[in-house]
């Protein structure tokens, strides 16, 4: 039975605990089919010291031995989460570069000179058309992420800051933004980059996915079809967990395909 988990990360991204032989184990044991190890690398490291340094070499090497040591388990994906390459294109670029990435996402956790949207205190942020500036702002700014990285083959957390405007207890109509997101998805299509359905907001109990119900009928309207699901779990605790729940809202919506990566070859898989 197909099950995949394509954003996970390991004890080389700065938040995360496990090895990736650890995560191998763990995603066996429930289950996982395919998996991707994807770990952290902001391309504002350097320049803005926001993020701890990406240890590349350690991290593929870790990596491959678990490739060859789980082959007959799993198929495993050497994978990496470029994030803000619109920021810094050419730290994208020397990465991307480097190493022989099978599958990459991109993101966008910051606006570009702002924090990331986890240090924002939304409690205190009662204009809702602020909140809908930041939003706009984040659409545009993976746009260009998309339009400067050609590399990128998955879009992660399109509605990111959504998690933590529930977690202040807010609610935001991000409805209101289909018409910058109907656009974000053209340029997506036309680009061959997926959607990435995140669960990590069901897992956490939050009762939505990043981007949300209403977001994927819209992507499936604009023409989408290439979608994948990650937990977005970093360490072994959440590895496969609600991606079933992932998989039953997309069939709700008319997508039963998702995207992994087999023998370096994107694969389009029947869920």
């Amino acid at each position: 039975m197909f099950k995949c988990d394509y954003h996970t990360h390991s004890m080389f991204s700065f938040d995360g605990v496990d090895s990736p032989d650890e995560l191998c184990e763990a995603a066996i044991a429930r289950g996982v089919t395919d998996l991707a190890i994807t770990d952290h690398f902001e391309c504002n490291l350097k320049a803005d010291g926001a993020y701890a340094e990406y240890n590349a070499d350690a991290a593929y090497i870790a990596i491959a031995s678990a490739k060859e040591k789980y082959k007959n388990k799993i198929n495993l994906s050497y994978g990496i989460e470029l994030g803000q390459p619109n920021h810094y294109p050419e730290e994208a670029e020397r990465l991307l570069g480097s190493y022989d990435f099978d599958f990459v996402i991109g993101s966008v956790h910051n606006l570009f000179n702002a924090p990331d949207f986890y240090y924002y205190d939304f409690t205190k942020i009662d204009n809702d058309d602020y909140i809908s500036l930041l939003f706009e702002k984040n659409v545009k700014e993976i746009c260009d992420a998309i339009d400067i990285c050609d590399r990128i083959d998955t879009v992660a957390h399109l509605t990111y800051m959504h998690r933590y405007v529930a977690v202040a207890g807010k609610k935001h109509d991000f409805t209101k933004h289909f018409e910058s997101v109907s656009k974000l998805y053209e340029k997506m299509i036309s680009k061959g980059v997926a959607l990435e359905v995140n669960v990590s907001t069901l897992w956490r109990g939050l009762g939505f996915t990043m981007p949300t119900a209403d977001f994927l009928a819209l992507y499936k309207e604009c023409g989408g079809k290439l979608v994948t699901v990650g937990t977005d779990s970093h360490g072994i605790a959440h590895v496969g967990e609600c991606i079933e729940d992932g998989f039953a809202l997309l069939r709700s919506i008319g997508l039963n395909d998702v995207v992994v990566v087999r023998n370096g070859q994107k694969t389009v898989v029947k869920i």
